[in-house]
């Protein structure tokens, strides 16, 4: 057994002075079963995402309070969760599931302000924040920080309301949570609906076709015509209940699995790499090439994926 650990993790005549894993038919060799190994997860995750799936915890609440912390740091007034808004975010999100798209503006013309007039909110100025596959509340407003367009949009002073969904469902082939934010600001002959600030409102178990957690912002909505449309809009899709988060706890965590691997992997040829280094200078062996730029490259495409495993996208 030693022998073995020697001959694949320290330089050794048996290796030609180079630990084995730094070998580039190896490295070849494990590129290709890390390949297998993310599809088989696939295929698994489709097949039972309750055993194989990702975890996810985003709640409304968290991310009222997150957003408003947010602008509090920024010297910006705090928003109220409004009830019109986040009924306007349930039918937003429904739609997408429903018409199988990702963008503010639906393939049929359909814009955010749509939704918003259509659940009786006569606005003054309005916004929309997206966000899918993240897998917490902090990761999502996090996201929303790092984007200078969404940090400007949440960060907006004009606004004083706003109203979330947070939905489940499937999108582009693939399931997932998807975050809908939506500001605005009333106008003062409006009936505006009531403020709801303790109670989350909007979030949809979608059960139409598609997802994928990543945010993106619209331009601010210049004013439309008073349209005082008081009936509530109704989500687009099939949809079940409104609730106030979405808890998922597979048994198997496919992101926190595929994160650890990667950084395991990384860190383990890193330090193969590090100890190879320091053998050839101590011993003054000389090689024709040390492809050491090679191995680092592959060090950092293995840290790179388990990074882009625990983020989201940005639209």
């Amino acid at each position: 057994m030693i022998d073995y650990l020697r001959h694949y993790l320290l330089p050794h005549h048996t290796n030609n002075f180079r630990a084995k894993i730094l070998h580039f038919d190896f490295q070849v060799f494990l590129a290709v079963l890390l390949l297998c190994f993310s599809t088989l997860l696939r295929a698994g995750h489709e097949w039972n995402p309750d055993i194989l799936g990702f975890a996810t915890n985003i709640q409304i609440d968290q991310l009222l309070e997150l957003t408003n912390k947010k602008r509090s740091e920024a010297g910006t007034p705090p928003l109220k969760l409004n009830s019109a808004l986040s009924q306007a975010a349930a039918g937003k999100a429904a739609d997408m599931f429903g018409k199988d798209y990702w963008a503010h503006v639906a393939p049929d013309g359909t814009t955010p302000w749509n939704f918003i007039t259509g659940a009786g909110y006569v606005y003054t100025v309005a916004g929309e924040n997206l966000a899918k596959n993240f897998s917490d509340s902090t990761g999502v407003v996090e996201g929303w920080m790092n984007s200078p367009t969404h940090r400007e949009n949440l960060l907006r002073p004009q606004y004083e309301d706003i109203g979330f969904a947070v939905v489940n469902g499937r999108l582009n082939g693939e399931e997932t949570t998807l975050v809908v934010q939506m500001f605005g600001k009333p106008t003062t002959s409006a009936v505006v609906a009531q403020s709801v600030p303790q109670q989350p409102v909007a979030e949809v178990q979608a059960t139409v076709e598609e997802t994928q957690p990543a945010v993106s912002p619209t331009p601010f909505a210049s004013p439309i015509a008073l349209v005082p449309v008081t009936a509530p809009v109704t989500a687009t899709g099939s949809s079940t209940g409104i609730t106030g988060a979405v808890v998922k706890t597979p048994f198997i965590d496919v992101g926190e699995l595929s994160r650890n691997l990667y950084l395991l992997l990384s860190g383990l040829i890193f330090v193969v790499l590090v100890a190879d280094v320091i053998y050839i200078r101590r011993f003054n062996i000389v090689r024709a090439r040390g492809k050491t730029i090679a191995h680092l490259l592959f060090v950092g495409m293995l840290v790179g994926a388990a990074w882009s495993v625990s983020l989201g996208s940005i639209l």
